[in-house]
């Protein structure tokens, strides 16, 4: 069984396209198939195989078409009924529920308040979903997918080396609600830019800010003020953290390497 979805993920060279964490070590394993909890067969055979799967990001590197959890979360409807979230398909959640036969666990997707059946077993709606996410991608973008990206160049080299000189730390927040965030460039070159994360402590948003940088030499410092998430989340429920050095597949999440490195 996914001997399909097995083949595709061997095939793919862009690393973190499919992302997942299998096979089950011996532990999950023996607490998957002691939970009780009742889902489908043909979904605990794929959360055996590959664990919690992320699959079909996007060309921005931001989202993923198709999650899938390795343990069930459990929830109820407010007509009672007990649910089992199994994943997600791009905004919709994925979910079983409970008051069915055993014999049988039809699929269920639910965005807002609204409810639809959309498969009859988790096989089904896996194979159907992840026909549908590949049909976002154009022939030449799939192609470039599974060959995987180029390698950087060396004015990119330098982007990921000038990111690595900038360095930052948030000062506080100002009356505004704005986060003042210090940043000296310890480094030789220029960047007009430099993302960095930021996300609620609810994990409700997840996503960067960009720190405008233009025109800071070698040894300067900068004090900026940032308004992150305004009117979605507090400011002081927000965190700001550095991201990692980009790969060549993330081109497109780092705006830095839309721009023109200088070199003073």
């Amino acid at each position: 069984m996914y001997e399909w979805l097995e083949e595709e993920i061997a095939s793919i060279r862009t690393a973190g396209f499919h992302d997942v964490d299998g096979p089950a070590d011996e532990g999950l394993a023996d607490a998957i198939m002691s939970s009780g909890i009742p889902v489908p067969v043909s979904y605990v055979d794929f959360v055996l195989k590959f664990g919690n799967a992320k699959l079909y990001r996007d060309l921005k590197g931001n989202a993923y078409a198709i999650g899938i959890f390795a343990a069930p979360r459990r929830s109820t409807l407010p007509n009672g009924t007990v649910i089992y979230f199994i994943g997600h398909h791009d905004d919709a959640k994925v979910y079983v529920k409970e008051d069915v036969t055993l014999s049988a666990f039809p699929i269920y997707e639910v965005q807002g308040a609204s409810e639809t059946w959309v498969a009859n077993d988790f096989e089904t709606w896996l194979r159907r979903s992840c026909e549908e996410a590949r049909r976002n991608f154009t022939e030449e973008e799939w192609n470039e997918i599974k060959l995987g990206p180029r390698p950087f160049s060396t004015s990119e080299e330098e982007v990921v080396k000038a990111r690595r000189n900038m360095k930052w730390k948030v000062l506080g927040i100002d009356a505004d609600g704005r986060h003042i965030i210090e940043i000296t460039n310890t480094g030789s070159m220029q960047l007009p830019m430099l993302k960095i994360g930021a996300r609620s402590r609810d994990g409700s948003l997840n996503g960067g800010v960009i720190l405008k940088t233009d025109g800071l030499g070698a040894g300067e410092t900068r004090v900026l003020r940032i308004a992150c998430y305004r009117g979605l989340v507090p400011p002081e429920e927000i965190d700001l953290f550095s991201l990692p050095d980009p790969r060549p597949e993330d081109r497109s999440r780092y705006p830095e390497f839309r721009n023109t490195l200088h070199r003073e």
